[in-house]
Order: C-alpha cells, then structure tokens, then sequence
C-alpha cells in the first residue's frame, strides 16, 4: 500500500511539473479549413489568424512572447485577429509592461488589418487598453463592423463585438455581402448569435478549460465559457472556433491543454 501511494505522489509531482514548467510554455499553431460556397473563389488565398487571452503579467515568459511573434508572422497573415483579454485581472502595470506589450505587437504582422475586440479583463484597463491597440496598429471592433472586399467586388462582413446590444445593427450594410464573420471574446455568445444566420464566429475566453481531459474536454468551466469549452462547435448552421489562448488566470498550469494560435483559410465550394 505505502508504494502504491509512493507512485501516486509521484505521478501527481510529474504531472504537477509538467503542466506548470513545460506544457504552459509551448506553442501550438492549429489549422482549420472554413467550408462555405458564400465568400467569393478570391478568398481561397486569404489566411486569417487568431490570437487570444494573452494574459499579460510582469512574470510573463519572454520566450513565450518570442515565440509567439515568429509564429504569428511565420503564418503570415492577411488579416490577424486578437479576440481579447491582453490584460491579466489584479495586475498592476509598470510602464515598461507597457512598452513590452506595444514592441510586440507593432511587430505582428498582417497584409491588410490587425483586428482586435475588448475582453473582460481589458475593459478594467479600457483606456490604456486602447491607447496599447492604435500604437501598435491594431484597428479596434467595439461593437463595429467593416465590409472587407478581397481581390473581388463581394466583401465579407466581419463584427467585433463587446456585447449584443446591437448585433442586428451590424448586420445591415449598404453594400450587400453573403458572409459574415463575427469576433467576440466570450464563446457562450454563440447561443444568441446561431439564431441571426451569422456564418461563423472566432472567440477565446475558455482557455480550454485549462486541464484537458481525453474524449471529454475542458474540465474548469468559468463565466462566459460555461457552454463551450472546446476548439470547434457547429450551432444551427454557424460554426463556432475557439482558441484556447496563450495565458492562465489564477495559477500557471496546463495539462494537456498546450497554449495555442488559430490559423484559417476559406475552401470555396461552389
């Protein structure tokens, strides 16, 4: 009996160790192919990458932010999307934290836009939050939208949103368009915006459920995420994609459950 529980402690040390040394400092890129016949033959080239919950604190890692920003550029965005919470709730920020987070986020790369919308942690820093996002050329979706044309007539209509005051708003355009891509940090929103014929929405906010459990999920449910967790969801006829992040909350752990980027491409289907 006293070496059976000898192994378990153990194993539970190693699994400790490995979620809080190793596994929160790594680096996944995943790909995903958006099936649609609504967005023009054009888009076929356009590559859409995701970051999100960078959680941002004094003790940060810097070969996480290294490697976050070869990565980002590596894919070689058209348009990069940060789905929110650059800010760590409870944190006080020095101006050299500051200045870190512009340097690396000026040197974010994209051919056409950096996009950003406002995460719950942001909206306690809302103005420094702001202020991070135009100096390093990030253009900002506070409950906004912008029709996006790409080597075609027919844009897209992507929508940052911070809440859902006024969605069917966004959704009216004076240039028709078929597609619509719809950013917002909390993926429980998914609930109400299935029901308005939105093609697809990006979020963050889960951060995976922090401890991954094989064939079940994200295991630690917060507000916002309660719902869906996991990387992908299809409600109605709008496919959710959730970046589980690159930051932790309350303590530096993973497990099974590695710090990730999204990257998109559109695979026309007419």
């Amino acid at each position: 009996m006293k070496k059976i529980i000898a192994i378990i402690i153990i194993l539970l040390t190693l699994i400790f160790l490995y979620g809080h040394y190793i596994e929160i400092n790594n680096l996944n890129v995943k790909e995903y192919i958006i099936h649609t016949d609504k967005v023009p033959a054009t888009f076929k080239d356009l590559n859409i990458v995701q970051f999100s919950d960078l959680l941002y604190n004094s003790n940060y890692n810097p070969k996480m932010l290294d490697n976050l920003l070869q990565e980002i550029n590596d894919a070689k965005a058209d348009i990069l999307i940060f789905s929110g919470d650059l800010f760590k709730s409870g944190e006080k920020y020095s101006e050299q934290d500051l200045n870190t987070l512009k340097e690396y986020l000026t040197k974010m790369e994209a051919t056409q836009y950096k996009l950003a919308v406002i995460g719950d942690n942001d909206q306690k820093f809302i103005d420094t939050y702001k202020d991070i996002l135009y100096e390093s050329g990030f253009k900002l979706l506070d409950n906004a939208n912008m029709l996006f044309f790409y080597k075609d007539n027919t844009p897209i209509n992507i929508i940052g949103l911070t809440n859902l005051d006024n969605i069917n708003d966004l959704l009216i355009t004076d240039t028709p368009y078929n597609y619509s891509l719809v950013i917002t940090h909390k993926p429980d929103n998914i609930t109400s915006l299935s029901k308005l014929n939105i093609d697809t929405v990006l979020s963050g906010h889960s951060l995976g459920g922090i401890i991954n459990v094989p064939y079940y999920g994200g295991l630690i449910k917060k507000a916002g995420a309660t719902n869906y967790i996991n990387n992908y969801y299809k409600v109605n006829n709008t496919e959710l994609f959730i970046t589980n992040g690159l930051g932790y909350e309350k303590f530096n752990f993973r497990l099974l459950n590695t710090p990730s980027i999204n990257v998109y491409k559109f695979a026309n289907e007419e």
